[in-house]
């Protein structure tokens, strides 16, 4: 499980949430699938933070690398709170609950291939349907996206 990380400003609640819209590049998730591919098609060639404010409470920020596809990438889901010298942002950087549904979906796939292949006997193919969901689930839940998160969280503070 990730670890909370709790990031401290002198900025009130209010001023916070205007930075980050007016930092962040807005996207807000649907149930649409495709939607997340068409906004990463629009900006294929830009580096920066997007994400979504809910309301004046739960943020959301995400980091998008340019010439990459990485919309299932981990993000900051956390919530800003006023404390008495600003307001405190607290949350997880974690990948979207999509992704570990589809892994999850993977996994099960995956495993009843092997289960078919070792009941036939065929203990190669059992290998490779082995090997290709081991490769499969660590890209899709390997991530170096915490670093960039945290870095702005981190500039945040000297606000």
């Amino acid at each position: 499980m990730s670890r909370i990380i709790t990031v401290e400003t002198e900025l009130t609640p209010k001023k916070l949430c205007k930075k980050l819209d007016k930092e962040l590049t807005e996207y807000r998730p649907t149930l649409n699938i495709l939607s997340l591919g068409r906004f990463m098609r629009k900006h294929r060639y830009e580096t920066f933070f997007y994400g979504c404010r809910r309301d004046d409470k739960r943020v959301m920020i995400f980091h998008h690398q340019a010439k990459k596809r990485d919309g299932g990438t981990s993000g900051f889901f956390g919530t800003i709170e006023n404390t008495e010298n600003g307001s405190r942002l607290t949350g997880r950087i974690r990948k979207p609950i999509s992704a570990y549904v589809f892994a999850a979906v993977l996994s099960v796939v995956s495993l009843l291939f092997i289960l078919m292949c070792a009941g036939l006997k065929e203990y190669k193919a059992m290998g490779v349907f082995a090997g290709i969901w081991a490769v499969s689930l660590f890209l899709m839940l390997f991530d170096n996206k915490k670093k960039y998160i945290k870095a702005y969280l981190e500039s945040l503070k000297d606000e």
